[in-house]
């Protein structure tokens, strides 16, 4: 049977993972960087439609350029990130003070504004900040994407060949743990090729912990957009990528996937002794 939502899905990749690799691997790191900020402020307006939903278009906005702004800051001058950061709660607070016309909700809506920006802005600069700061960044960054679509693609094909015990059902009900185990596989499996043919600096050990952790963050981060919509009585973020919804539909993996890669690459690899 002719599935429409997954041509779709194959349809954007094959015409969106070109352009991204060919700026992965641009000497000009500036353009990789543009290109996931532009991500990033789709993402964070569509965060804001739904944790924000009903608000001003003003409450949203300051949202989405908060988020934009710390997040350049984090990048081009991480001297000014905590000044930014103070700078961007102040003003998404003061939005929501001016504008606390239901008060019963002002807290709520200010505390999701302010897990916008760590959620969507913070986690997302992690990949132009992988590409220029890691060792052998750009094959990081290939690892990040690579493995959040083989654990995404595994998972949709097991679930659907073999799930049948829910996974989260209050949350996300098409999830199963046959489609989880899927994804595991897949993502070890995806890791494993990586050091086999084009990332042979990789070892053993990064195999298996980038492979196990994505797995599980991977699914997580999906989860976690899941919530959100369902609070906010969506199916989808956006209507941005055809067959995958809104940009946080697609992203929603990475976010949780790249924060983390980034952070073994430059930092937890090195400490654990791996590679050296």
């Amino acid at each position: 049977m002719f599935d429409r939502n997954l041509f779709l899905r194959a349809l954007s990749a094959f015409v969106a993972l070109p352009l991204i690799g060919a700026l992965v691997v641009w000497q000009q790191r500036w353009g990789f960087a543009a290109l996931t900020f532009a991500i990033m402020a789709i993402g964070l307006s569509e965060f804001a439609n739904m944790a924000l939903k009903g608000r001003s278009q003003f409450e949203r906005g300051v949202l989405v350029v908060g988020g934009v702004v710390l997040s350049l800051s984090i990048y081009a001058r991480p001297d000014l990130a905590l000044p930014s950061l103070m700078v961007v709660t102040l003003a998404v607070a003061s939005a929501q003070l001016f504008f606390a016309s239901d008060m019963p909700t002002a807290g709520p809506r200010f505390g999701a504004a302010l897990a916008g920006l760590l959620y969507v802005g913070v986690l997302m600069v992690s990949l132009p900040l992988l590409q220029r700061d890691a060792p052998f960044g750009e094959r990081w960054v290939f690892v990040a994407m690579g493995v959040t679509f083989a654990c995404d693609t595994g998972a949709y094909f097991a679930g659907r060949a073999l799930g049948k015990k829910k996974l989260a059902p209050s949350i996300s009900p098409g999830k199963t743990w046959a489609g989880f185990w899927g994804g595991v596989v897949s993502a070890i499996t995806f890791v494993f090729v990586s050091r086999l043919t084009f990332f042979s600096q990789l070892q053993i050990a990064d195999v298996v912990v980038v492979g196990v952790a994505s797995s599980v963050l991977g699914p997580a981060g999906d989860l976690a957009e899941s919530m959100l919509k369902r609070s906010a009585g969506v199916k989808d973020s956006g209507n941005v990528i055809p067959g995958h919804g809104g940009v946080l539909d697609r992203i929603d993996a990475m976010l949780f996937i790249g924060g983390f890669v980034y952070v073994y690459a430059t930092y937890l690899r090195t400490a654990l002794g791996i590679g050296a």
